[in-house]
């Protein structure tokens, strides 16, 4: 098989499968919700002002530009300014010589060319003016009829469309641009204490200065030098907190000559003076696992050390404390990755692992020779006991039974709130998940203490306990009696696809929980995590749905 030097897979083998076509518009904050894409995907502004936020980084989409996401990686797509964003959003598989070439077939620790494939068609630019956008429609149009012909000339001009951005993508390597910035950045992240200006910076690039600066912040939604005080302010967390150095000698290691600019530099990049953070990071707790340890440690008032981050699976943590937290851990699909997340607690060892109950044996041989580590308990002890027997560990036990009675005097007055406001407050409730195509009666530990125990609310199946799962049709649901329907939908591509054709089918529309205004989809962040930040957070999401306010 023939290879090609620039893309690593037989192009001239390459055919599409189209999974879904879809237009979407809206001026919501977020149009679509942070989420796995399990097909490569083709996003292709078509109007309005928007922002494409994956794993670790954001960019403004351009018109005329079309971005790329790979399998088994996660986006989300926010809108902004005056005008609705609109977008047409195109999933796709790729087949090399016959065979299907998508996710399925690539494990994640071996080299994924289709992924990388992806990568590099991102953010390509097409012309001219309105080609991409009217070539997308086109497929749309053609997608949406269903008749076997329209679905063939679809595939086409979608291949067509690859065959277009690959195009651009060889003359842009060709040109150097791309490739430029993405010296510059390497260059940054290794010589990030050296003598970094704006005209050494566009000369590693070879562009003029004024346009290095204008591409860099297009490409990348951020300065060039707005990049480097990032780097060099992570590395000089990352020293406060893995040695004793003085302050001027940090200042002088991570490239500021002068130690009170850099502690200028500092406080606008962490909101606090370097010495105060240095006094309140003192302590060096890794979160190894789990999304849900951060919610632990944080509600004893201690931000990680390295913990898992990830814009889909731990984003409220993301958004909160990833500056503030210096080892980020591989957060994809809750710790995939454990070799690499291994390795970067080896790299820079903490003085204490917290990690769940169910490591396999290797994973804690390697870790007890890091440091020590704290297992904590199972769920079904519950979060409160759990969170106490961690603050023992810890010698934390007044800020554990601090905030304790600060939440319980939360909850009852949220449910106080709930039970005077809330019209009409409701009596019986069912949990549901949809999972691909099957819905499910779902209770877990999560929901059971927030709506029951805490809320007071009494579950319409009373014989699911906790952690079990139950399929479920809609002609079943359609005979069960319950005041409220609480839908959690899982946020993967396949699920998604079939939660709208779900959610417009006349079976759904005539359910009487959806003709009643009884049924809300609730957010996997926060309701999937057992945590007691996690738990906090759930009782405000129940005061907001069943009152319209938060008190």
């Amino acid at each position: 098989m023939k290879y090609d030097s620039e893309w690593g897979i037989d192009v001239s083998q390459l055919s599409v499968k189209l999974r879904s076509v879809e237009l979407l518009t809206g001026a919501a904050d977020e149009l679509v919700k942070q989420h796995l894409t399990s097909h490569g995907t083709l996003i292709i502004p078509l109007g309005g002002h928007g922002v494409l936020r994956r794993e670790q980084s954001s960019v403004d989409m351009e018109p005329d530009h079309v971005y790329a996401c790979g399998p088994q990686s996660t986006f989300g797509l926010e809108a902004g300014g005056k005008d609705e964003l609109s977008v047409c959003l195109i999933r796709l598989d790729l087949e090399e010589a016959g065979l299907e070439c998508s996710h399925y077939d690539e494990e994640p620790s071996k080299p994924r060319p289709r992924t990388m494939l992806f990568e590099q068609l991102d953010g390509r630019m097409i012309g001219p003016p309105g080609h991409a956008a009217a070539l997308s429609r086109s497929i749309l149009e053609h997608f949406a009829s269903g008749e076997p012909m329209q679905l063939w000339r679809a595939r086409l001009d979608c291949e067509g469309l690859l065959y277009e951005l690959m195009a651009a993508g060889r003359k842009e390597r060709q040109s150097g641009t791309r490739g430029a910035l993405e010296r510059v950045r390497t260059y940054i992240d290794a010589h990030y204490n050296g003598e970094l200006v704006i005209e050494r910076l566009a000369a590693i690039a070879e562009l003029s200065p004024k346009y290095f600066v204008d591409v860099f912040k297009k490409t990348y939604g951020v300065s060039a030098m707005d990049y480097v005080a990032g780097v060099r302010i992570k590395h000089a967390k990352m020293l406060m907190l893995r040695s004793d150095r003085l302050l001027r000698d940090i200042a002088h290691e991570v490239g500021y000559a002068d130690e009170f600019y850099f502690s200028r530099k500092f406080k606008q990049h962490a909101g606090m003076s370097p010495s105060a953070y240095m006094k309140k990071r003192g302590r060096k707790i890794a979160a190894y696992g789990s999304t849900s340890l951060t919610g632990y440690l944080l509600a004893l008032g201690i931000v990680p050390f390295a913990a898992p981050l990830h814009l889909k699976w731990s984003r409220y943590y993301y958004d909160r404390y990833g500056a503030d937290i210096p080892v980020h851990l591989d957060a994809y699909r809750q710790n995939v990755y454990k070799e690499s997340n291994i390795a970067m607690l080896e790299s820079a060892p903490p003085e204490l692992i917290v990690c769940n109950h169910d490591l396999e044996q290797w994973e804690r041989d390697r870790l007890s020779a890091i440091a020590p580590l704290f297992v904590m308990p199972e769920d079904r002890l519950g979060w409160r006991e759990k969170l106490i027997r961690l603050a023992e560990r810890l010698g934390e036990e007044e800020e554990a039974q601090r905030w304790l009675s600060q939440f319980d005097e939360k909850s009852l007055s949220l449910r106080e709130h709930i039970e005077a406001h809330a019209k009409p407050l409701p009596s019986r409730v069912l949990t549901l998940k949809l999972l691909k195509n099957q819905l499910y009666i779902h209770n877990t530990f999560c929901l059971h203490n927030a709506l029951y125990d805490e809320l007071g609310l009494i579950p319409a199946e009373a014989s699911v306990e906790p952690q079990q799962n139950f399929p479920l049709t809609l002609q079943q649901l359609a005979g069960m009696e319950a005041d409220l329907v609480l839908l959690l939908v899982r946020q993967d591509s396949e699920t998604l696809e079939n939660w709208a054709a779900i959610k417009h089918s006349t079976d759904w529309m005539s359910l009487p929980h959806v003709v009643n205004r009884q049924l809300h989809q609730i957010e996997s962040n926060p309701w999937r995590e057992y945590s007691p930040l996690a738990m906090e957070r759930m009782l405000e999401d129940m005061a907001s749905l069943l009152t319209g306010n938060r008190p």
